[in-house]
């Protein structure tokens, strides 16, 4: 393996009292590596600093936040047979990486030129932009979290040989950063709060940043520091996606109209960003397959995949169903070395407690930012595998994406162990990119602790102290490259300055990173600097070329530019393959109405012919102004009604027509569908039983939505609208667990559930353990009444009409269950 020489820290000053040290302002060389510093100086913190050096260590000698009152916090392997967790330098480093034959891996930078990387981005000219999350958890106490110290650093590789020599320190005063991506002219970045805009100038060669504003005060407003927005993926419709978030955003152009549904909410001298809903996913991380399909994951599963492209389902403003996600394969997963030190390690069926295996990790519990590799260095048949990181058990997972009806699904890509993993315990891979090389780029933290001080144990703590994980952290980070040994790599592209015409052939690059960026920039382009020639030249790769992806790509790239045209569609619709159908389909809703009526006779052939396609005959039913696209919808709805999302793509795709459709269908005779009709307008994620409550079960409900969203965190797992979110918690709609019996949610909001459990005649399975409250000194017996008042009336939900729950009766609970050593489960409530 080629392994980037040690290099030596040059120059190192500090650049104010109490904000730590960077480097040197003044470009400097040493071994061959540029380290410069562009950002302004550190502004001093706005608010006095509220991090773990102000908590009592009085009590965290006793207890931590993550701790549940009554559980036996065993070590199930003794800490004498667990391996050693040195740091390792970058050659030791890669000594301990195991990847699958055919594979090698590759340093590509490290410290003292990157530091607690989290989340990187390409830019045109394939530099890399890099959240640097230095202040992340250097001990147990989290101690000095909130210092305005964080960075974003740009890495070049300048000379070509696919390692990094050139660090510019872009911005280095920002409060856990954890969100970076391109737009026209700038970067959108996000602290721990807040998004922004910077402006980036180049001034003799190098990239400073210019004028800095907010675009969005409540990007990542609530919760704690690992139920936060992130991520900011460039879909494939043009709209920038997030996970842990229900929004989206997008740059248009000053004078443009502001798309349906959607609101402004910053502009400057380049252009406006709008925001508008989107389907709520994910927790850390977001990618996108070659059809603009979104996967996410939870932190105890692998990825998970849309079936549909993002928002079908979200266009009739009187009805929202949910899309949901399927899991790609199971989460099992295959270890190198023990792992003893995640939080809940002495649980029960976390680790394997026999064999060859034991005291290695079982399943998912860390699940981190995944990629759908889409580059053209690994062979043909890892195209597409889905790949998800697992930091707590220093490992990388790959499954192949399998596609049916209506579902997606998966399986291991290597049977029993992994695509890569490492017995270096602080080896923590936390976010993966097909790279403009066309490899796959790892984010490696390089990180004693994993887990923030808010969920932290004491027994994970115990782990930590046995084997010195709190020392030497927020000074290391690595970005590796995984590799096919036998095939070069791609060029550095320099396509930064380029005309959208000269752009255009990038299109139909064979990577998938080129065709995104490709398509960015023309995107974003102005209407000066596009001209006729480039629309024509894509209009001709649409017509010409016979690869799906490279077709779909320059579809969606007419669509960003307002250039679609039914001469451009017709030809796709009669002879293209099922996903250039549905592509041409989905971006119709560009077409000049002239064009209408033409379009929906073309509907209404395709509306029987195959159900992939006819589905999105259906979701762009309502954009085409011809009753005949109504037709095309009904006569979906008579041939596939039994098939799954067909009711709800036909309801959600009427948009502003529903009376049309209602009208068309009458009384149809499908009750599921009758039940849709008969129930539009009634969202039920916004009815609400807080007026019929009393004076104090009013206020106890204010202070429930508080805590729901801020303190308690229960939005992380059961969704901002309490319908729950797949691999993590169920809904509360109508759940028996929350309206039946109060004592029984009393119990589990105190001690926790561990499922599987049944809700709404539905088994529930996850191998994620609902922590309870009772030993969370920061939620008092009133904050659990507000938030157990807050579930019981949200939602639908009118369990305590003209009254509450008193804290009094929490406390009653609280200690009548003293006793109660470990979570429920459904067993106890039989």
């Amino acid at each position: 393996m080629n392994v980037l020489k040690t290099i030596k820290i040059i120059t190192i000053i500090s650049v104010m009292a109490g904000t730590g040290c960077v480097f040197s302002p003044h470009s400097q060389k040493h071994d061959d590596v540029t380290v410069i510093v562009t950002a302004p100086p550190r502004a001093e913190p706005e608010h006095p600093r509220t991090d773990g050096m102000h908590i009592n260590e009085k009590e965290h000698q006793h207890v931590n936040k993550g701790d549940r009152k009554g559980h036996v916090m065993d070590d199930r392997i003794p800490k004498n047979e667990v391996p050693p967790s040195p740091i390792l330098n970058v050659d030791l480093a890669l000594q301990s990486i195991k990847v699958q034959d055919g594979f090698k891996v590759e340093n590509i930078v490290s410290e003292p030129y990157v530091f607690n990387p989290i989340t990187l981005t390409f830019d045109a000219n394939g530099r890399m932009w890099v959240c640097e999350m230095t202040r992340y958890m250097p001990d147990t106490l989290g101690t000095g979290e909130q210092a305005p110290e964080g960075n974003i650093a740009i890495l070049e590789d300048q000379n070509g040989d696919g390692k990094v020599d050139k660090r510019t320190v872009f911005l280095n005063d920002i409060i856990l950063p954890r969100t970076v991506t391109l737009v026209k002219n700038g970067i959108l970045y996000a602290d721990h709060t807040q998004l922004y805009f910077t402006e980036i100038i180049e001034k003799d060669g190098n990239l400073i940043p210019g004028v800095r504003e907010v675009v969005d005060p409540t990007y990542a407003k609530g919760g704690n520091l690992e139920h936060k927005t992130n991520t900011m993926l460039y879909g494939i419709d043009n709209w920038y996606y997030n996970a842990k978030s229900n929004k989206k955003y997008q740059t248009i152009a000053l004078d443009k109209p502001i798309p349906f549904g959607a609101k402004e909410i910053y502009r400057n001298q380049y252009w406006k960003l709008v925001r508008a809903t989107s389907d709520y996913r994910g927790q850390w991380g977001l990618t996108m397959d070659d059809y603009g399909r979104l996967y996410h994951n939870g932190n105890s599963s692998p990825a998970q995949g849309e079936y549909l492209l993002p928002g079908s389902l979200l266009k009739n403003p009187t009805y929202w169903p949910k899309m949901g996600a399927d899991f790609i394969g199971n989460g099992d997963i295959y270890s190198l070395r023990m792992n003893t030190g995640i939080n809940r390690g002495y649980m029960n069926g976390m680790l394997h407690e026999h064999g060859d295996e034991r005291g290695k990790l079982k399943r998912f519990t860390a699940a981190s930012g995944s990629v759908i590799y889409r580059g053209d260095n690994f062979p043909e048949a890892f195209y597409g595998m889905a790949i998800t990181p697992e930091p707590a058990a220093n490992l990388i997972s790959a499954r192949h994406i399998i596609e049916q009806e209506g579902k997606l699904s998966g399986k291991n890509v290597y049977q029993q162990s992994e695509i890569l993993a490492s017995t270096d315990e602080r080896f923590r891979p936390v976010n993966l990119y097909t790279a403009p090389d066309g490899s796959l780029y790892i984010v490696d933290m390089y990180h004693g602790i994993l887990q923030h001080k808010e969920f932290l144990t004491t027994y994970l703590q115990n782990q930590i102290k046995a084997r010195n994980l709190d020392e030497g952290n927020n000074t290391m980070g690595r970005i590796y490259r995984l590799r096919w040994a036998d095939n070069a790599l791609g060029v550095q592209p320099k396509m930064a300055n380029l005309s959208p015409t000269e752009l255009v052939p990038y299109l139909s690059h064979t990577n998938g990173w080129w065709r995104d960026t490709a398509r960015r920039l023309i995107a974003q382009a102005s209407i000066n600097e596009r001209d006729q020639n480039a629309i024509k030249a894509i209009q001709a790769l649409v017509i010409n070329h016979n690869d799906e992806r490279v077709i779909i790509n320059a579809l969606w790239t007419l669509h960003a530019i307002d250039a679609v045209t039914y001469t451009t569609l017709k030809p796709l619709l009669e002879q293209g393959s099922t996903q250039v159908k549905v592509a041409a389909i989905a971006v119709s809703n560009k077409l000049a109405k002239t064009d209408h009526t033409a379009f929906a006779q073309q509907l209404l052939a395709l509306a029987d012919s195959d159900y992939r396609v006819a589905l999105q005959v259906a979701l762009n039913a309502g954009d085409i102004q011809s009753p005949i696209a109504m037709q095309a919808s009904e006569k979906v709805l008579d041939t596939f009604i039994d098939k799954p999302f067909v009711r709800e793509a036909v309801m959600s795709g009427a948009g502003l027509r529903s009376n049309e459709l209602k009208t068309l269908l009458g009384q149809y005779p499908d009750k599921k569908m009758m039940y849709i009709i008969n129930n539009l307008g009634k969202k039920p994620a916004e009815r609400t039983n807080r007026a019929q409550l009393s004076a104090q079960g009013q206020s106890l409900y204010d202070l429930g939505k508080q805590l729901y969203n801020g303190a308690g965190t229960c939005f992380g797992c059961h969704g901002v609208d309490g319908d729950g979110i797949k691999g993590m918690g169920p809904t509360f709609w109508g759940s028996e667990w929350v309206i039946n019996e109060p004592e029984i949610l009393a119990k589990v909001l105190l001690h926790g559930l561990a499922g599987p459990i049944t809700v709404k005649r539905h088994n529930w399975q996850t191998s994620m353990v609902m922590p309870g409250l009772a030993n969370n000194l920061t939620i008092t017996d009133k904050d659990l009444a507000a938030i157990a008042t807050y579930l019981r009336n949200s939602w639908g939900n009118n369990a305590d009409t003209a009254s509450e729950i008193k804290p009094e009766f929490f406390s009653q609970i609280r200690q009548a269950t003293q006793k109660q050593t470990t979570p429920y489960t459904q067993k106890d409530f039989d």
